[in-house]
């Protein structure tokens, strides 16, 4: 039975990226049926299992780390229930929990495309979800800025409302469209919207770029050695 479970568990590992992909994405899938709430409601309790399993797999590798982050996991969804069936606000405690899971899955999935021996198909994807993860952190960012000082953004719905268009916002920011539907406010709000880009800019200079450039230099090598074999 254990070499069964290590066996699968080893089978999911392989598949990480994928798992996680999917579980990012599947956020914008769901919110489109269940367009009620982003940070609540029906569509959490549908895609935060999912990204907790996603991450679980994803520091298969990094047993210590991986206890941390299955008490972030296990302390989230708690304050979940209890931030649904108790009035206290825990408002706090949740995206303090938030933003430590998504950034340590963030920091885990650069650490894995640094280590990376070769450009794959699968490191491709990991850099996907390295950009999706940025939108994540700068949601969360914005979210707690928006918590503590009401205000800080321009154009926000009222309610939970505010809670989907930060979320919005953030994706906007770091594929710098700048509709300007919705701007920051407050000094801090406006130095964090150009923290995030900046990273996302940066990101995408650096690790995509690298991304490109290896793969084409792996394919000048490979048409090299046939050119010489032939």
């Amino acid at each position: 039975m254990n070499q069964k479970i290590s066996a699968f568990r080893k089978r999911l590992y392989t598949y990480r990226f994928e798992l996680l992909l999917t579980s990012l994405l599947c956020v914008f899938v769901l919110n489109i049926f269940f367009p009620d709430n982003i940070y609540g409601g029906m569509a959490q309790a549908v895609y935060l299992p999912f990204q907790l399993l996603a991450a679980t797999v994803l520091f298969e590798s990094k047993k210590s780390i991986l206890w941390l982050v299955l008490l972030f996991g296990v302390l989230l969804v708690g304050c979940r229930a209890l931030d649904l069936f108790f009035t206290r606000n825990i408002q706090n405690e949740l995206l303090l929990l938030y933003i430590c899971f998504f950034g340590s899955v963030t920091l885990e999935v650069f650490r894995q495309i640094y280590h990376a021996d070769m450009v794959t198909t699968k490191i491709v994807i990991a850099a996907v979800c390295g950009l999706l993860l940025l939108g994540y952190c700068g949601f969360y960012i914005f979210l707690t800025i928006e918590f503590h000082e009401p205000g800080s953004f321009n154009n926000l719905g009222p309610g939970v409302q505010a809670m989907n268009d930060l979320f919005y916002f953030s994706y906007i920011t770091i594929l710098t469209v700048g509709y300007g539907d919705i701007t920051p406010h407050t000094w801090i709000a406006k130095n964090a919207t150009v923290l995030v880009a900046l990273t996302a800019y940066i990101y995408s200079l650096v690790v995509i770029a690298t991304i490109v450039g290896e793969a084409v230099h792996v394919r000048k090598k490979s048409v090299a050695a046939t050119e010489r074999k032939s």
